[in-house]
């Protein structure tokens, strides 16, 4: 019994397959086969190696530098002569040095004396004798006056401020006071000053002896 014709042709393009792989692979292994072999026998290695010297043989030396230009020989640098100029100098003036005065001593200290008021001496303030003519005349009344008193507590003079009413009674009181009557005088600083002050002097007839 005979195949189909559809059959026998697919057949025989797989054989076509087949047979085009087989020679593919084949192709390889050899390949392959080749490159093992090469490999092996080192041709590759020289080779390389051999590339490699050609290259170090191409590399150049580095050129030594160029030799520095010789030294030129500099002319010497020009010398100005300076002339010598003299210029006197005036002598300075005089230093003229002032002497201070030390200060003052500071003031001394002293002690504050407080100043004192005139005072009377009682004992010297007595009544003066009763003029004889007023007693007869029946003269009486008060002489007043003011009295300046020196630093030694005398009396240094004596004015009538007001009458008694008989000049003779104001001039037997004032000669009276003058001759008796003391003070001790006021003091400023511990030092005696002169004053004034007032006295008044009563004549009265019952006091007549």
């Amino acid at each position: 019994m005979e195949r189909p014709h559809h059959l026998q042709t697919q057949q025989t393009a797989n054989s076509s397959k087949l047979v085009g792989i087989i020679i593919v692979v084949a192709i390889h292994v050899a390949a392959i086969a080749a490159l093992v072999a090469t490999l092996a026998s080192g041709q590759i290695l020289k080779q390389l190696k051999e590339i490699q010297a050609s290259v170090e043989a191409q590399k150049e030396p580095p050129k030594a530098p160029p030799p520095p230009p010789p030294d030129l020989a500099k002319p010497p640098p020009p010398v100005a002569i300076v002339p010598e100029i003299s210029i006197q100098q005036e002598a300075p003036p005089p230093v003229t040095v002032v002497k201070q005065a030390p200060p003052p001593p500071p003031p001394a200290k002293t002690t504050a004396i407080a100043p004192t008021a005139l005072e009377p001496i009682a004992r010297t303030h007595t009544k003066p004798p009763y003029p004889t003519i007023s007693q007869r005349l029946g003269e009486q009344g008060t002489s007043e006056m003011v009295v300046g008193i020196t630093t030694e507590g005398t009396v240094s003079d004596c004015k009538i401020t007001k009458s008694s009413g008989s000049e003779r009674l104001d001039k037997a009181a004032c000669e009276y006071v003058q001759g008796h009557w003391r003070w001790k005088p006021p003091s400023k600083d511990g030092t005696p000053t002169t004053a004034q002050t007032a006295v008044s002097m009563v004549w009265n007839l019952k006091d007549a002896q």
